[in-house]
C-alpha cells in the first residue's frame, strides 16, 4: 500500500481496514512528509504519521517525493537492494 498525502483522523479507520484486508506480503510505503509526520498540518483533525495505525516498511522522503527516490525505495521494500 502506498500512502501519499495527509491522513485525517476520519480516514484513519478506513486506511487500517484496507491494510487489514490486504493479502500477504503486506508492504506499506509512506510517501512524503504529509503521510510520514503529518506535514505542516499540526491540527486536531490530522493524523501525525500513518505509522500510528499501520506498520510502515519504507519512508520516501521529500515533499513532493521524487520519482527516482520512490523507485529506489520500492525496490528496497521488495528486497532488491
Amino acid at each position: 500500500m502506498i500512502v501519499s498525502g495527509t491522513v485525517t483522523l476520519k480516514m484513519a479507520p478506513v486506511v487500517k481496514r484496507i491494510y487489514d484486508q490486504m493479502p500477504e506480503p503486506k508492504w506499506v510505503i509512506s510517501m512524503g512528509a504529509c503521510s510520514s509526520v503529518g506535514g505542516p498540518f499540526n491540527t486536531y483533525a490530522v493524523l501525525q504519521g500513518v505509522d500510528r495505525i499501520v506498520p510502515v516498511d519504507v519512508y520516501v522522503i521529500g515533499c513532493p517525493a521524487a520519482s527516482g527516490e520512490f523507485v529506489l525505495r520500492a525496490a528496497q521494500a521488495a528486497g532488491q537492494d
